[in-house]
C-alpha cells in the first residue's frame, strides 16, 4: 500500500503523489545481457486504486506512457497533459479508484460460466486482426447511431448462412449510394411493391429483356417524356394493326400500325368526356384511312399515267407502221 510522498520505484528521485493504491509490477526483461531494468518499461503490471509513481514518472517520456495506457486514453486527455496519469483511475485524481492491467505478452481471461461487463463509454482498439466467435446467437443493440465501415478499397460482406439463410432489412427511410457498378442477381422470384411514387433515372443506355412473358398495366394513365416533348396518355389502350395492302407494278403499300393510348394531348389539356374521347379516336382512325386512300389514289394515278403513256407510244408506232405499209404497196 502506498499513501503520500513515497518512492516505490527504487529510484533516487522523489515522486510526489497523494493517492491510495497498491500495485504489482514486473519490469521488462532486458534484451542485452547485463542490462539493468529501468523500472519503468514494464513487463507486466496490476494497479488498484489511484495512479502510482511509475505512471507519474512515465509522464516525463511520452513513449513510456504507451506501455501503461491505451492510445485512446492518451489521445482523449491530450498529449503532454498530466491528466494522462492523474485521470488514469477516473475523473478525480483524489477519489477515483481504478484498475490498470498492462503487459508485454499475452492477456488471457477465461470464465467457465457467465461473464458480465458493464461500463460507461467503451473503446476497443485492436492493432491486428479481430475475430469474434460464438456457438449461440449474436444480438447487437444500440440506443443511438450504429455504423459499420471497412477500410479504403476493402470489402464489407454480410453473409446469411452462406446463402442458405434469409436476410431482412427493416427501416424507415433507405438511401443507397454506389460509387461504381451495381449488380443484382436473383435465382428465384423477384417482387417489388411501392405504395407511393416510384422514380427511375438512367443517364446513358438502358436495356431490358424478358425471356418468356411480359405483362404491364396502367390504371391511372401514362406520361411520356422524350426529345419531342411531353405527351400524356389516358389509361385505355387502342391498337390498330395493318389490315390491308395494295400491290401495283411490283410496289407494295401497307397501312401503318398505330398505337393510341386514350387521347394524346399536351400538358394542361383537361379531361375529356366519353363522347369527345370517341370523337378524337374516330378522327385519328379516319385520318389514317384517309391518308391510306390518298396514298393509294396517288399511286394509281401515277401508274395509270404510265400505262397511258405506253399506250400512246404503241398507237404512234402503229400509225407509223401503217404509213410505211401503204408506201410499200404503192411502190409495188
Amino acid at each position: 500500500m502506498s499513501d503520500g510522498n513515497t518512492n516505490d520505484s527504487g529510484s533516487d528521485s522523489k515522486v510526489d503523489y497523494n493517492t491510495k493504491h497498491v500495485y504489482f509490477y514486473l519490469p521488462k526483461v532486458p534484451t542485452e545481457d547485463g542490462e539493468v531494468p529501468d523500472n519503468i518499461d514494464l513487463g507486466a503490471m496490476l494497479r488498484l486504486g489511484g495512479y502510482c509513481d511509475l505512471e507519474q514518472q512515465a509522464q516525463n517520456v511520452p513513449s513510456d506512457q504507451q506501455h501503461y495506457y491505451p492510445q485512446k486514453h492518451i489521445e482523449s486527455q491530450g498529449a503532454g497533459s498530466e491528466n494522462i496519469f492523474k485521470k488514469s483511475a477516473g475523473s478525480s485524481d483524489q477519489s477515483s479508484h481504478g484498475i490498470l492491467m498492462a503487459c508485454d505478452g499475452h492477456f488471457l481471461l477465461k470464465a467457465a460460466e457467465k461473464m458480465f461487463v458493464e461500463t460507461g463509454d467503451h473503446h476497443l482498439q485492436v492493432n491486428g486482426d479481430y475475430e469474434h466467435e460464438t456457438t449461440g446467437s449474436v444480438n447487437v443493440q444500440s440506443g443511438d447511431i450504429m455504423s459499420l465501415k471497412s477500410g479504403t478499397n476493402k470489402t464489407l460482406t454480410l453473409n446469411a448462412g452462406d446463402k442458405t439463410g434469409d436476410m431482412e432489412l427493416l427501416a424507415n427511410n433507405k438511401t443507397e449510394t454506389v460509387q461504381g457498378d451495381s449488380t443484382d442477381n436473383t435465382t428465384g422470384d423477384s417482387t417489388s411493391n411501392t405504395s407511393g411514387n416510384s422514380n427511375w433515372f438512367t443517364k446513358l443506355f438502358k436495356t431490358s429483356f424478358v425471356g418468356k412473358i411480359s405483362l404491364s398495366g396502367m390504371l391511372g394513365g401514362q406520361i411520356v417524356l422524350s426529345t419531342w416533348g411531353l405527351q400524356v396518355y389516358g389509361a385505355t389502350l387502342i391498337k390498330v394493326y395493318p389490315v390491308s395492302e395494295v400491290v401495283l407494278a411490283g410496289m407494295r403499300f401497307q397501312a401503318t400500325g398505330l398505337n393510341v393510348a386514350s387521347v394524346q394531348t399536351q400538358v394542361g389539356y383537361k379531361a375529356l368526356s366519353a363522347d369527345t374521347f370517341a370523337a378524337k379516336v374516330s378522327n385519328v382512325l379516319t385520318g389514317l384511312v384517309d391518308q391510306q386512300i390518298r396514298i393509294t389514289q396517288a399511286t394509281l394515278t401515277t401508274q395509270q399515267r404510265a400505262v397511258q403513256a405506253n399506250v400512246d407510244e404503241l398507237q404512234a408506232r402503229q400509225v407509223e407502221m401503217d404509213a410505211n405499209l401503204v408506201g410499200v404497196i404503192a411502190f409495188l
